[in-house]
């Protein structure tokens, strides 16, 4: 007897994951891209040549799923992780810290036409709308040459992160193509001292156009000292696409405002206005987009002003649906005060007596 109850049992729970694979599913997804690129102007007066991660696509690892919970109710998940195809390297250190699902990592609830609520690791609601709606590249490229607008939007307090930990993150489609965010990061410091942040953002989708306004602030986990002022760092920004013929037109404006973390600094300014084309062409797509970024207080600098200007162009032929070649080129040049930002010439490994950078790149990219 005790044998049959056995294997009853054994047979049970071999068929309990079968029933819930039947209630759920569960992806796996990504995109693996390299390209070859030469880059002008690096430290020390030379150029590099170098096999990387693409420059317009980053490489992730993604597993996502839903179960449904009846009733409208949904659950879901998602964990992603960057891949760096040239040397396997799975993840990225983040603000001094080693994250394997560095992009993404929540869990929420759907709830049908109330919404969508989620918990994690995950992007801003304002950055959700940037890169649904505002930019023609979709934030995805891999680094600040071909990316200008990488580190707005981010918490310059916690290592210009991209996304934001500990976060809730609340979501709702309304009529007319209308989609209403809104998001908030816990700082999770002893007597909420510091380090919290929020975003809103509001668009409308439909098939001729898409608008969207969204705004992010992030507050700094230190007070200063000799003020008693906690510095925060605010974001806000407007724009939208346009069908024209078989192509979109883009038009972006951002405004940043970054209050000073010493006592003796000033207030850093960044008005940033971006203009991006999209056209396929049969098999090819072309896309281009022109960044021109004005800053005041840079670096917390009095007086230190200056302009910073990106272009990027690039050409993407679909060998098939998940598969495609590309050849790409980007441009920044530096004027004034830009020509002194720490963070553009460690990012570009930029030599601080050139004031500009080219990158030629080809490469490959596949999607699963």
């Amino acid at each position: 007897m005790k044998t049959v109850q056995m294997a009853v049992l054994f047979t049970l729970a071999a068929a309990a994951p079968a029933a819930f694979a039947q209630a759920g599913s569960v992806q796996i997804y990504g995109t693996v891209a390299a390209g070859i690129s030469h880059r002008t102007n690096q430290a020390g007066g030379g150029s590099l040549d170098e096999l990387s991660n693409s420059q317009l696509f980053n490489s992730f690892l993604g597993f996502r799923g839903t179960e449904d919970l009846g009733g409208g109710m949904t659950a879901v998940f998602r964990l992603e992780g960057g891949v760096a195809p040239d040397t396997g390297v799975v993840g990225a250190t983040v603000a001094g810290s080693s994250r394997f699902f560095n992009r993404q990592s929540l869990v929420g609830l759907g709830m049908g036409k109330s919404g969508t609520v989620t918990l994690g690791r995950q992007f801003h609601a304002g950055i959700d709308r940037a890169i649904q709606t505002l930019d023609v590249y979709n934030l995805a490229g891999s680094s600040l040459y071909s990316t200008p607008l990488a580190l707005f939007g981010v918490n310059r307090y916690a290592g210009n992160d991209s996304r934001v930990d500990n976060s809730v993150k609340y979501r709702v489609n309304l009529p007319a193509g209308v989609t209403v965010g809104a998001s908030y990061g816990l700082g999770e410091a002893v007597s909420g001292s510091g380090g919290d942040s929020w975003s809103i953002d509001v668009g409308q989708t439909t098939p001729t156009y898409a608008l969207g306004l969204y705004a992010i602030n992030y507050r700094s986990p230190t007070v200063i000292a000799a003020s008693g002022v906690r510095p925060s760092y605010a974001v806000w920004g407007l724009g939208g696409n346009a069908r024209v013929g078989a192509g979109k037109v883009y038009l972006h404006y951002m405004n940043n405002h970054a209050d000073a973390t010493t006592a003796t600094g000033v207030a850093a300014v960044n008005r940033i206005t971006v203009v991006g084309l999209e056209m396929p062409t049969g098999p090819v797509t072309v896309k281009t987009a022109w960044t021109h970024d004005r800053g005041t207080g840079l670096n917390g600098v009095s007086g230190r002003n200056g302009s910073k200007d990106t272009l990027a162009l690039s050409a993407e032929y679909a060998m098939s649906v998940r598969t495609s070649l590309y050849a790409a080129y980007f441009l920044n040049r530096f004027k004034d005060g830009y020509k002194l930002d720490p963070v553009n010439i460690a990012a570009m490994n930029r030599d601080p007596a050139a004031s500009s950078v080219a990158v030629y790149s080809v490469g490959v990219r596949h999607n699963f």
